[in-house]
Order: structure tokens, then sequence, then C-alpha cells
């Protein structure tokens, strides 16, 4: 009987890691081979997958389910690819090309369609209070965050956020935002101790002000709209629906139109359904003289965050009914005041939407919960 278990065992082990498949690969510039980093990598028609490091190298688990779809590939700046992962999963290890976004202007009213693409993105903002959830709306929210170093000191924090949002998307701004969006640190699980402002500070602030839809800001800003270059990258299939993706790129790099006190560039792509004008997607790429430590819209005459690059990410999907936010992630680099180069990373998925919330106040811009180990042990994280 024992010997009938562990054989069982050891056939579901073998089953299970069969039906979970490892890609591994690297998206590189198809001029230089240069790699190319924060490409956005994701199943067609799902919001599953992940993104290339600062070298453009790559890891993602496929589970069975997804072994016969299609993978893409977008990166700012570059045409988008898709491939089929049955053919990618064949190889040890896979290189992608991309090409550099090029338009035939010989061909096409770039003026004219200049024109069309601010309408799109001016319907899109506009109809926000209309395709997403008014308040008050509560969610629930994983929120992972790892610090690297050069000389290979590691940090991790792990964290379940209660956030309440007294108006939601009803009336999108900044400083709505600002004003009626809370959230309490409920669990913490974390690798090292806080023993100053600086090692407590959590940095979630800053990831929510990337959701562009809840504030309504940079391109979707109808007075900042006419400093964006924008350009029709494709019309692509999605859950269904055909969807733009346009590119943009500011020719102004102020704090109104970056988020960014001393941002030098700000380039992104949007992703905005055709059924509604729903926003989809807003990915961007910052640079940056330096940050605050605290947040990226804040001043500061220290030199902790200089010569600062980063990638964001935001993705939005229906939920009871209506849209919300469904995932934030930031992959910055940077160095810091003993020159030395820092890689922080910061990710948030919802995993729980209410629209009856207990209401709430305050922010945890400090965390200083206790570990609670079998909370923990039990936890599923999500994908």
């Amino acid at each position: 009987m024992r010997n009938l278990i562990i054989s069982l065992f050891l056939l579901f082990s073998l089953t299970t890691e069969a039906q979970v498949k490892q890609l591994k690969g690297r998206v590189v510039d198809s001029a230089s081979q240069a790699g190319i980093a924060y490409t956005n990598i994701g199943v067609e028609g799902t919001f599953y997958g992940t993104a290339s490091d600062a070298q453009g190298f790559f890891e993602l688990k496929v589970p069975e389910e997804f072994q016969k779809e299609q993978l893409f590939f977008s990166a700012v700046g570059y045409e988008n690819q898709t491939f089929d992962i049955a053919t990618l999963l064949q190889k040890d290890f896979v290189k992608i090309d991309l090409t550099e976004q090029t338009y035939d202007i010989e061909n096409v009213d770039i003026a004219a369609q200049s024109r069309v693409l601010f309408r799109i993105i001016k319907s899109a903002a506009s109809n926000i209070p209309q395709n997403f959830h008014q308040g008050p709306l509560g969610m629930k929210l994983y929120y992972q965050e790892e610090l690297k170093t050069a000389d290979g000191t590691q940090q991790k924090r792990e964290a379940v956020i209660d956030f309440f949002d007294e108006t939601a998307y009803r009336s999108p701004s900044i400083t709505d935002a600002f004003k009626n969006r809370h959230y309490q640190f409920s669990e913490v699980k974390k690798d090292f101790e806080s023993y100053s402002i600086a090692s407590g500070t959590t940095g979630f602030d800053e990831l929510i002000e990337m959701d562009i839809a809840r504030l309504a800001n940079s391109v979707l800003n109808a007075h900042l709209l006419n400093d964006f270059d924008l350009q029709l990258e494709s019309i692509s299939p999605f859950n269904g629906d055909s969807v733009w993706v346009i590119s943009y790129k500011t020719r102004k790099t102020d704090l109104a139109h970056t988020g960014d006190y001393y941002a030098t560039r700000l380039d992104g792509k949007i992703y905005i359904s055709q059924n509604n004008y729903e926003i989809l997607r807003n990915e961007c790429v910052v640079e940056s003289k330096h940050n605050n430590p605290h947040n990226r819209s804040l001043a500061t005459k220290k030199n902790e965050q200089n010569q600062v690059s980063y990638h964001f990410t935001a993705t939005y999907k229906p939920q009871a009914g209506k849209y919300s936010l469904n995932y934030l992630d930031c992959d910055k680099t940077f160095t810091d005041s003993k020159n030395k180069k820092i890689t922080l990373s910061r990710k948030a998925s919802v995993l729980d939407l209410s629209t009856s919330p207990t209401k709430q106040t305050g922010k945890d811009y400090f965390e200083n919960e206790a570990y609670v180990e079998n909370f923990w042990n039990s936890f599923k994280r999500p994908q």
C-alpha cells in the first residue's frame, strides 16, 4: 500500500511537471542585436504573461491550457510580434527579433491619422466614467516589492493590501484620486527589518499613481494631448474584440505630462477597445535625471536616485459588470548616492473586488505589520 501511494505521488508530480513548460529566451533589436528591456510578453487574448529584464532576457512558465495559443511581444518603439507557443517551446532558448516601428509617410496622411487618433484617445478618456466602476469600490491586492543591488544584496516585501476608493472612476483626476483613495497593509512578509523610515517606506502610493485611467493624466488629459505625437501601431484582436494600439511620445517632459518631476523622456503605448473605447492597457518607458525615493512626482535636493530609467504597465478588465484596475507593475533601475546600480521592482495584482466595501481612511505610506506564518503558509499567490 505504501509503495502504491509513493508511485501515485510520483506519477502526479511527473504529470504536473509535464503540464507546465518553461520558455526561456531573449528579445533583441533585429538590427543591432542588443537586448530590448522591459518587453511585454503575454498570451494573446489573456492577461497572462511576463516582461523581459533590463538586458532583454525572459522566462515564462506556460500552463498546458496556453500551449496551443499565440504569444505576443510588445515593446515601446518596436513593431509587435506574435508567435505560436507550441513552436517556441520546441527550443531550449529562443531569440525574438523585434524591428523598430516605422511608418510609410509617402502613403499615409500623418496629419489626418493624428486627428483620428486624437479623437480615439479623447473618446476613451471621456468614456471612463461610463466604462469603469464608479465608487465606492473596494479591492484586495497582492503587492510585491523586490530590490537588488549590484553587489548582490536583495530585499523582498510581500503584502496583502485592503484598498478603498470612495469615488473610483466617477470623476477621474489626480486630486480626486489623492483625496478619495485609501489603503492599509493587512498582511506582510519580508526578509529584512525596518529600522528606519526609508526601509519602512512601501512605495505603493507611487505605483497606484500609474493607474492612468483613474488619474486621467498624461496622454488621457485633453488639455495636454496636443503635446503628444501619436502613431497607430496596429489594430489587434483581443477577447473577441478589436483593439487600437496607439503609441505616444510627449514633446514636453514636465511633471504634468509625465508624472515625474525630473523626467527627460516618456514614450508609451495605450490599448483601446473598439467596442466602446474601453482602456485595456497602458505601458510606458520613462527616463529621469533624479527621483525622490518617496515618489517620482516629488522634488528633492538629495541624490538618492540618479540616472533613473523605468517601465510601468497598467492593465484593466471587466469585473462585476464594469472595468477596473487588474494589474500594475513598475521595473526601475537607478544609481544611488554611492553610485551603486539598483534594480527595484513593484507589482500589484487585484485579488478581489467589492462594490459594497467597508469604508476606510488613511494611507499606509510605511508599514510595520507583524509576520503571520499561518497566513502566508496557506496564501495562494496570483500568477
